[in-house]
């Protein structure tokens, strides 16, 4: 008996003796070959027409320099924390600028400058109202120690610029340290500022 011919077996055409290709019946079910991009995961658009949100991934910061930290110091120290670099925050227990991205922390400084006026008419028998806000410092202390900087004037005088340093605690009280009106270099250098009598608490 002879053996069977070869070409059937290759695929061959028996007629022309050239190499075919074998075509196999597949399913209609397309299933994916690859798993979703990154990209999709994140929330590029996947075909809906609408925009995804994007996750972004931020760089850490770089390490502050000795230079940099060493004007932290000077600029603290001499000011007692109401002038600080940008940067202050980004150090342990460092102060730096604190952000008035929301009503809460609006009305938050506000409450501690109401408090802060205060205590200061009662004490020197004036009245000071607010107004305005010139800058706002703080750095976590068991809480958060605030270095509030504002104007606020008496009558129709000239507006004077108080500093006022304000301890909010984890409990939620306010105390405040001391309200001078001056200059950041003589609160800086004031021998009292930081040992007010007159510190009172209320909560926020």
């Amino acid at each position: 008996m002879a053996p069977a011919p070869v070409g059937p077996k290759r695929g061959r055409d028996d007629v022309d003796g050239k190499q075919k290709k074998t075509v196999k019946e597949t399913s209609t079910v397309h299933r994916p070959t690859s798993k979703p991009s990154v990209g999709a995961k994140r929330g590029r658009d996947d075909g809906d027409g609408k925009p995804k949100k994007t996750v972004i991934h931020r760089p850490p910061d770089e390490k502050l320099t000795d230079e940099q930290i060493h004007e932290y110091y000077r600029q603290f120290f001499g000011s007692q924390g109401f002038i600080v670099p940008d940067y202050g925050g980004r150090l342990c227990g460092g102060v730096g600028p604190y952000s008035m991205t929301d009503k809460y922390r609006q009305k938050l400084v506000k409450d501690m400058i109401q408090k802060s006026l205060r205590i200061y008419n009662r004490k020197n028998k004036v009245n000071f109202e607010f107004d305005k806000l010139v800058s706002v410092n703080a750095g976590a202390v068991a809480g958060l120690m605030f270095y509030i900087t504002f104007n606020a004037r008496s009558g129709d005088d000239a507006p004077q610029t108080f500093y006022s340093k304000v301890w909010k605690t984890f409990n939620g009280y306010i105390k405040v340290q001391f309200c001078v009106i001056g200059n950041a270099q003589e609160v800086g250098t004031s021998q009292d500022a930081g040992t007010s009598q007159e510190a009172g608490t209320s909560q926020a």
